[in-house]
């Protein structure tokens, strides 16, 4: 089994779980693998399978299946088990996440030449991988100090470190897959774990791993929800747990906070201090002495800036400045789109206000917390949403110094569209539907649409002679059964449909009405 790499052994293992040819591009799918490196990997497991008369057959436009009777495939997946002469080949990345990881937790100085040892490459990789980490870290306000006949470590304030050890087990250290997996009901998983025990580097990963208790946390963030009677988004429950362990692993270490006096002072005087100071002796678990304010400041801090589901009681107390902004948003929204009402929809200022504070505190107190999620994005059709938010946005930051990502803008644009779905008239009052067939086409047409499409209201029926111009200007939307001179088509109102109204013509108008 010397020749076998834990890629191959992973391939492997698909292959004797599948009952038919699978795709190369299947395998590297489920693998998070390029097709070139499942065929070089597939290329030294057909050896390693000759060596025990058993085929792995490749086929184009088919797939990879192995050729083995049940009691082989019972042996080989025994011997998978049982091996321990496996070879760990880390790729570029791995390697770069594991030296920011241990850079970060190491306390002291290490020589390159350790790092060669543990992660068993040359120098000039070891060199050219601290490259690429050292650009990372200062991206997060540290330094990468070199020194000859000293070693090398990393240099900051010890919430920078917390910070940068957070974004690493987010995924933020180096492009491609992140060496942790984040859930609410596992915690924090090592994706290395299994193969701890072949490479020095991967088995200090995995103790440093190990301390991060995530899952007996969850519990304490619950209770911060209900004491500030709100409820945070999913992401923000799992990255608050996580940063809480990384706290309380850090505290065991000997490593705090210095204080801050001023932001101490500011965050006693609202009610998230005795909600932070309850949650410290809570992940003391009785052990120790109390931790000092500027930890229970910190608690408070991630608490105030997490993003949330809601608007939180007492979000608009937090900054004096905001109900001036909030009021000046609405009021810009409201003459955008020419609706009075929208200056007092209550779900609509509640969404601003919730994006707002976030953003604020989070700036206010330097965090880095994960970006939104992707979510949806308007489409094109709506660049008027999409517009109108950046406005805001700019407004947001020029009066309060809150800086929205793309994703919180994205989410602010659905707001808006969601607010004007709310208060545009339910029914369409001018549509005209022009069917020359004769009455009977039309009234069947007609009693179709007004089954299908209430909204539509009481269309008016005209014969294509009677269609002019100026009613197609002030028509909101015109139905017809037969193509329309070029003088009068006009692709944002003019839908043509069978007298039937086929499936496809409910799609069209289902599909206009949905962006109105």
């Amino acid at each position: 089994m010397t020749a076998l790499t834990t890629r191959q052994r992973d391939i492997l293992r698909l292959l004797l779980d599948a009952d038919a040819p699978v795709a190369a591009a299947e395998l590297a799918q489920k693998m998070h693998l390029t097709p070139r490196q499942v065929g070089y990997g597939l290329r030294g497991l057909k050896q390693w399978l000759a060596h025990r008369r058993i085929e792995l057959k490749v086929t184009p436009g088919v797939g990879v299946e192995l050729h083995c009777s049940p009691a082989e495939n019972v042996m080989l997946q025994r011997e998978l088990r049982e091996s321990s002469g496996l070879q760990l080949i880390l790729e570029p990345r791995q390697r770069q996440q594991l030296l920011a990881l241990l850079l970060l937790e190491s306390g002291e100085p290490t020589i390159v030449q350790q790092w060669e040892q543990w992660l068993a490459v040359s120098r000039s990789t070891v060199l050219g991988d601290l490259d690429v980490v050292e650009a990372w870290l200062a991206g997060h306000g540290l330094e990468l100090e070199r020194r000859p006949n000293y070693g090398i470590a990393v240099c900051g304030a010890e919430q920078q470190i917390r910070q940068a050890l957070g974004a690493w087990a987010w995924g933020d250290a180096a492009p491609g897959l992140p060496l942790t997996r984040l859930s609410h009901s596992h915690g924090v998983t090592f994706t290395l774990a299994e193969d701890a025990h072949l490479l020095p580097v991967v088995q200090r990963a995995a103790e440093v791993i190990s301390r991060w208790k995530m899952r007996r946390l969850f519990g304490q963030v619950a209770y911060a929800e209900k004491q500030l009677g709100g409820r945070f988004s999913d992401d923000a429950v799992l990255f608050l747990a996580l940063i809480f362990a990384i706290q309380t692993a850090r505290i065991d270490r000997g490593c705090v906070l210095e204080e801050e006096p001023e932001e101490i002072a500011w965050l006693e005087a609202h009610p998230v201090w005795t909600v932070a100071e309850e949650m410290a002796g809570r992940l003391r678990w009785g052990v120790g002495a109390p931790w000092p304010r500027a930890e229970i400041a910190s608690i408070a801090r991630y608490l105030l800036a997490a993003p949330r589901n809601e608007r939180w009681p007492g979000d608009m107390d937090i900054d004096a400045s905001f109900s001036k902004l909030v009021d000046g948003l609405m009021r810009h929204i409201s003459r955008s789109y020419d609706l009075p009402s929208l200056e007092h929809d209550r779900m609509l200022q509640d969404g601003i206000v919730v994006h707002t504070v976030s953003a604020y505190l989070r700036q206010r107190f330097g965090l880095w917390m994960p970006p939104p999620p992707a979510g949806t994005t308007l489409p094109k059709e709506y660049a008027f949403e999409n517009r109108l938010a950046r406005e805001l946005a700019e407004q947001m930051e020029r009066e309060l110094g809150a800086h929205l990502l793309d994703g919180d803008i994205d989410n602010i644009a659905l707001l808006l569209r969601a607010a004007y779905i709310r208060e545009r008239p339910y029914r369409l009052s001018r549509v005209f539907v022009i069917c020359p067939s004769g009455m009977a086409s039309a009234q069947l047409l007609l009693a179709r649409l007004r089954a299908r499409f209430p909204r539509l209201g009481d269309p008016e029926v005209l014969s294509v002679r009677e269609l002019t111009r100026r009613r197609l200007d002030t028509a909101d939307l015109v139905i017809t059964t037969i193509p329309l001179p070029p003088e009068l088509h006009d692709s944002q109102k003019v839908i043509q449909v069978h007298h039937l109204l086929f499936p496809e013509d409910v799609e069209a108008i289902t599909a206009w009405l949905a962006v109105r």
